[in-house]
């Protein structure tokens, strides 16, 4: 079972939400942010989680065992043009890698690529 923070929940019934849709997409740093969606239609390929509310919940069936123990937590930020904009911070055991802001993850630990002659290079360099 997942959680939603509670200023979600109580945002989400207080404007009458009847389903909402949780999903990742692609996004900078550590490669995948979390997103809420309340305008998309069902489909084969969406599955209903339990959060006991008076809303229903989908998620990509594809994506669901990654919402097991997960958390969702909404926070307000100012965008580039200083406009106030909800993100998401997913957490959950499962992710192994964060950027520096925590609204950018992935599920799999990032491999720090080392360009071995350009570090030769330098090393012989600093010799000098």
């Amino acid at each position: 079972m997942f959680k939603l923070d509670k200023n979600t929940v109580l945002d989400l019934q207080e404007r009458g939400v009847e389903r909402i849709k949780i999903f990742f997409y692609d996004a900078w740093c550590s490669g995948s942010k979390v997103d809420i969606s309340e305008d998309f239609k069902l489909n084969d390929a969406l599955e209903k989680l339990d959060l006991n509310s008076s809303f229903d919940v989908y998620v990509e069936k594809e994506d669901k065992e990654k919402f097991d123990g997960a958390i969702i937590t909404r926070t307000i930020v100012a965008d580039h043009t200083w406009k106030a904009k909800s993100r998401y911070i997913f957490s959950n055991q499962k992710v192994l890698d964060r950027c520096g802001c925590g609204t950018s993850f992935s599920f799999s630990k990032k491999k720090v690529k080392i360009d071995l002659e350009k570090l030769k290079m330098l090393k012989e360099n600093f010799r000098k």
